[in-house]
């Protein structure tokens, strides 16, 4: 029996020793093939476009293709699940922000942020303002609540039935007691095409994604949907500026990879992040899209997306599912 244990505890030792030697071997040589990085919406939108310039800044740090691939689908759990079950080497990445708590909140999937090892987040959208058309005759935004209380659900607010957009309306009639009515008119580019046409009265939108319309005037922005100023949009008033709680659905970036991958890759794949968030044509291009610089990594990145979901989101979790 004990040269029967003896052999097992020998066996066991050298595994561990082999197992250790080839993990070792493979973050020293890491990375040495394209890497992808999974964009789980479509292209042409603020997420994809912010993932194209990661990309190639992650591809200077680490010195192989960084290539982008949208998986649209169920929204965003084709793309995540995909990157889930990944084979966990390090060479497929995901990126997702708020959107990556909305399904998981209404039951559809168990796959969220928890599901990942974090790798960390590059930048942060505080652009997300309140638009209405320049034919609208709001004057500002206090005289858009008002008249939303004067007459409910009459002024509707378009977007993506069960996307954080959704949530977004919920919690301006919460916070500051309008009234509007949430209209289904679908993705960016459709809320876009609405408001011009006059299908809807009001949108949230990433301020850089509609940024012609503003310069025309054809635009209004009626609020920044955030809790700080972006100093890149001064016109931008918070909610706060007109007496209002200030409704917070700025946006992270944040960037994931299947829960085995090793920690010694999970570092590089970190370093190599924060390298690329202070890339000067990196910084440049959030610069020019009225973007914010981050750069947390690991722990702090995965703290910072889970306090913001709970702050932001999940306070509305309960209207939320009762409006699907």
């Amino acid at each position: 029996m004990k040269k029967i244990l003896s052999a097992a505890l020998a066996l066991a030792v050298i595994l561990t020793l082999v197992l250790g030697v080839v993990t070792t071997a493979s973050a020293a040589d890491f990375p040495n093939k394209p890497i992808t990085i999974i964009c789980p919406v479509k292209a042409g939108g603020d997420t994809d476009r912010n993932t194209r310039q990661l990309a190639i800044a992650l591809q200077k740090v680490l010195g192989v293709t960084v290539v982008t691939s949208n998986v649209d689908g169920g929204a965003t759990v084709i793309g995540m699940e995909e990157a889930l079950y990944a084979e966990p080497d390090g060479y497929t990445l995901i990126i997702n922000g708020t959107d990556m708590f909305v399904p998981n909140m209404m039951g559809t999937t168990d796959v969220t942020l928890s599901s990942f090892k974090t790798i960390g987040i590059p930048l942060i959208d505080n652009t997300t303002v309140l638009v209405a058309h320049k034919d609208s005759g709001y004057a500002d935004l206090k005289d858009l609540v008002d008249k939303s209380i004067a007459a409910p659900d009459t002024i509707e607010y378009g977007g993506k039935i069960g996307a954080t957009n959704q949530i977004c309306g919920i919690a301006m009639n919460k916070e500051w007691n309008s009234a509007f009515r949430f209209q289904d008119v679908g993705n960016n580019a459709a809320k876009i095409t609405a408001l011009l046409g006059h299908q809807t009265d009001v949108i949230n939108l990433s301020y850089s994604l509609a940024l012609d319309y503003f310069k025309t005037g054809e635009f209004q922005a009626l609020c920044l949907l955030g809790s700080e100023p972006n100093e890149l949009i001064p016109d931008a008033k918070l909610a706060s500026d007109y007496g209002y709680k200030n409704v917070d659905f700025s946006k992270f970036f944040w960037v994931g990879v299947a829960p085995e991958t090793p920690d010694e890759i999970v570092d590089i794949l970190a370093d190599a992040l924060s390298k690329a968030a202070e890339d000067p044509d990196f910084k440049a291009y959030l610069k020019d899209n009225f973007l914010t610089p981050a750069n947390m990594v690991k722990e702090e990145a995965a703290e910072y997306a889970q306090k913001f979901y709970e702050e932001t989101m999940e306070i509305y979790k309960d209207e939320f599912l009762a409006a699907q």
